[in-house]
């Protein structure tokens, strides 16, 4: 304690620069924290629609006529057609999977695969959201690998 002490009182302006070290040490943590929750809230933002989607699709291509036979079937490409234009309509995306607000690019999907099943009836969709850091010292560019996937199951009367 007496040498921090000592560090504090010397006139030869060493203080100055350790407090300098140390606010640009704290500044720099600061904004990698910044930067990752910033990252956590978007992957949880785009997994949550992108969850939302998928349950859509799958719920949209069922097959009801074998319903009341006691079957779930899922119309597979009619659940894939479903899941592509909820990423265009309901997330905004281009072409390309690219999502924009307003100029300024956000993010990318990169969709790697989308598995569908008929029996039993399940959706999944693999793949990665791709940014970039709005801090250019701390990296470039961001993958943040996503996998999602939707069942359908049909439960009988009495749990069985």
């Amino acid at each position: 304690m007496g040498h921090i002490k000592r560090i504090l009182q010397n006139r030869k302006g060493d203080t100055f620069i350790l407090i300098i070290i140390l606010v640009f040490f704290i500044l720099t943590l600061s904004a990698i924290l910044i930067e990752y929750f910033r990252m956590e809230s978007l992957y949880q933002q785009v997994e949550y629609v992108l969850q939302r989607g998928v349950n859509t699709s799958v719920e949209y291509g069922m097959r009801d006529e074998y319903r009341r036979d006691g079957c779930a079937l899922l119309n597979t490409e009619a659940a894939e057609e479903r899941l592509y234009e909820y990423l265009h309509e309901s997330m905004e995306l281009d072409t390309g999977f690219n999502k924009y607000a307003g100029n300024e690019w956000v993010y990318e999907l990169e969709i790697q695969s989308v598995n569908a099943t008929e029996g039993p009836p399940r959706l999944t969709l693999d793949g990665v959201i791709r940014t970039r850091s709005i801090f250019n010292f701390l990296t470039g560019e961001v993958r943040l690998p996503f996998y999602i996937s939707s069942v359908n199951n049909r439960i009988e009367e009495g749990g069985f």
